[in-house]
Order: C-alpha cells, then structure tokens, then sequence
C-alpha cells in the first residue's frame, strides 16, 4: 500500500530497536534516563532525513514529538494507519503533515 503514495519513501532508522524513552510510564518515573533515550532516537531519527515519521505506538510517538521538539526539529508525525487512510484515499503525503 505504501507505494501507492507518490513520493513515499521508506528509511530504516539506525538503532532502531532501541526504546525511545517512553516504555509505559518509564519515561515519568526515571525522566532523566528517558530523556537521554529519547534524544539518542531523535538524533538516529533526524540523521534519516525524514519528512514524516510513523509510528504505532502513542506513548513512542508523543516522546519523541517531544525529544525532537527539544532538539529544535520539528518533523511531522503520524500513525500507520493514518497513511492507509491516505493511501486508499489517493492523498499526498502533504495530507499527514499535520505536526
């Protein structure tokens, strides 16, 4: 379906499979440890030069919204299924740029 997108690219972020910080309430009880966590996927996140970010999971995608933020990067945004919607829509990718 992704590719029914024009445009759409796929980058894989290095480390990726390393926790954002947010891990449940991880991110509330041991702030400091989630705040290095998520500045270290910000960073990987931003060296993709992506113009849309997705994820799945609410808690990843507020924390890194908020470690980006803090980073001075402010890359859009969204959940899969988001991009389904678009891709069986015929929506350009503009269409999820909503920060």
């Amino acid at each position: 379906m992704l590719g029914r997108i024009p445009g759409l690219v796929l980058r894989e972020i290095h480390e990726s499979e390393i926790c954002c910080g947010s891990a449940g309430i991880y991110n509330l009880v041991e702030p400091e440890p989630a705040a290095q966590l998520g500045e270290r996927k910000a960073a990987n996140i931003m060296a993709t030069g992506a113009e849309l970010l997705l994820t799945a999971n609410p808690g990843c995608l507020l924390q890194v919204r908020a470690s980006l933020a803090r980073m001075g990067c402010f890359i859009p945004l969204a959940h899969p299924v988001e991009v389904i919607d678009a891709s069986l829509r015929g929506q350009p990718i503009s269409a999820l740029t909503v920060t």
